[in-house]
């Protein structure tokens, strides 16, 4: 009996010494930092980068920033337009309905630089924004009021920041009216509650038909 009580007294001390040699190896081992994940912006540009081609913006291929700031912003403040159905949707891209979720964020990238552009130019339909433009971003109709009431702020900001405030708005009245565009001088719907170049027929036609034409529209 007494030779048993040894053998288990014998077995539980080099159970507990190998316990404590873990514990002791567990907190003196180095430990490791903490990866620290890419920021919206860099997984857009990544995304961006990586598809193809990127998709074609009225603004032309000189405001990449531009492009990535709109693609980023459709993910966060305007994600609900990305599953929506607007009414008029398919006037302006016909192959909306089995579009893939990169090519719905490339149509309302698309449609969002076709208002840019036409605001900023004064409705030339072959106008291209010069690189840095974020003067003329300021042009796009987003008065002070407007953005404050939509929780982006009312100062004069840069570009990008300008297109994520035009995103916000644009996921808000699409939204509202399940309409991208429509209405009349008593009460517009949808886009047009802010932004002319919608609100004119002829504008409306021009920007439908270079979305149509676009290759995440067919």
């Amino acid at each position: 009996m007494r030779a048993l009580l040894l053998s288990g007294l014998a077995a539980l001390t080099l159970t507990a010494c190998g316990t404590s040699e873990a514990v002791r190896s567990a907190t003196t081992a180095p430990s490791i930092a903490p990866v620290e994940r890419p920021s919206l912006t860099a997984r857009a540009a990544t995304a961006l980068h990586l598809r193809k081609e990127p998709p074609a913006m009225r603004w032309g291929d000189e405001n990449p920033e531009w492009t990535v700031a709109t693609l980023d912003a459709l993910e966060t403040e305007g994600v609900a337009l990305l599953s929506s159905m607007p009414s008029d949707v398919l006037q302006y891209c016909p192959g909306y309905a089995t579009a893939s979720r990169e090519n719905r964020a490339a149509f309302w990238a698309g449609l969002l630089s076709n208002v840019v552009t036409r605001q900023a130019t004064g409705g030339a339909t072959g106008g291209v924004l010069a690189r840095g433009g974020g003067k003329a971003l300021s042009l796009m109709g987003l008065s002070s009021g407007s953005r404050r009431a939509h929780g982006c702020g009312g100062g004069a900001e840069g570009g990008e920041v300008v297109l994520r405030c035009a995103v916000k708005v644009m996921a808000a009245q699409v939204g509202r009216d399940n309409a991208i565009a429509g209405g009349s001088g008593s009460r517009w719907l949808g886009a047009a509650r802010e932004w002319l170049p919608l609100r004119s027929a002829q504008s409306r036609a021009d920007i439908a038909g270079w979305t149509r034409q676009q290759s995440y529209c067919r």
